[in-house]
């Protein structure tokens, strides 16, 4: 009987603990992309960007990830790599979500890495900055938001603010 009493306590105690892991708030871990705080990556990640003509800088990541800022001549966009996975975040930001000319990521801000409340990665934010195609001397600015998983990274879409992006960061949109 004693026995029986142990086991439904532990069992009461385990599903309450799960139950707040799952009711636990998201939250985020900030690094940055600012030229001070980044360096030149080991030569065998530096070779395959100076293969295409571009520039690389590693930046601060959160531990088991890697944060790459890449630049072209017009352009600049991260890179994410981890155990799993390698994503490159150019294809969205230059070619099939441009936001104005020349777009590129805002180095003066950080990147924003969004945990759930177990504290694993399920998105990256990161503003992108571009001129205005109808005002040259204007820019526009937007943030795009990418889910992660072990396995995949992809971009689900982009925000106008800071508030939105981490609405779509935190909500249930997959790859």
């Amino acid at each position: 009987m004693r026995a029986c009493v142990v086991w439904a306590a532990a069992a009461i105690a385990a599903a309450v603990a799960c139950s707040a892991c799952e009711g636990a708030a998201a939250d985020s871990v900030y690094t940055s992309l600012r030229e001070s705080d980044c360096h030149a990556p080991p030569p065998e990640v530096a070779a395959s960007y100076e293969q295409h003509d571009l520039g690389v800088q590693q930046c601060p990541a959160l531990p088991g990830w890697q944060l790459l800022l890449a630049s072209s001549d017009a352009n600049t966009w991260v890179d994410i790599r981890g155990a799993n996975v390698a994503w490159s975040a150019e294809r969205a930001i230059v070619y099939e979500m441009p936001i104005g000319l020349f777009p590129g990521v805002d180095t003066a801000t950080s990147v924003e890495w969004r945990r759930d409340g177990r504290g694993t990665l399920t998105a990256v934010i990161v503003r992108v900055l571009a001129q205005d195609r109808d005002s040259l001397t204007t820019q526009q600015s937007r943030f795009f938001v990418a889910r992660v998983t072990p396995t995949t990274i992809c971009v689900i879409g982009r925000a106008a603010d800071v508030a939105e992006a981490r609405a779509l960061a935190d909500g249930t949109r997959g790859c």
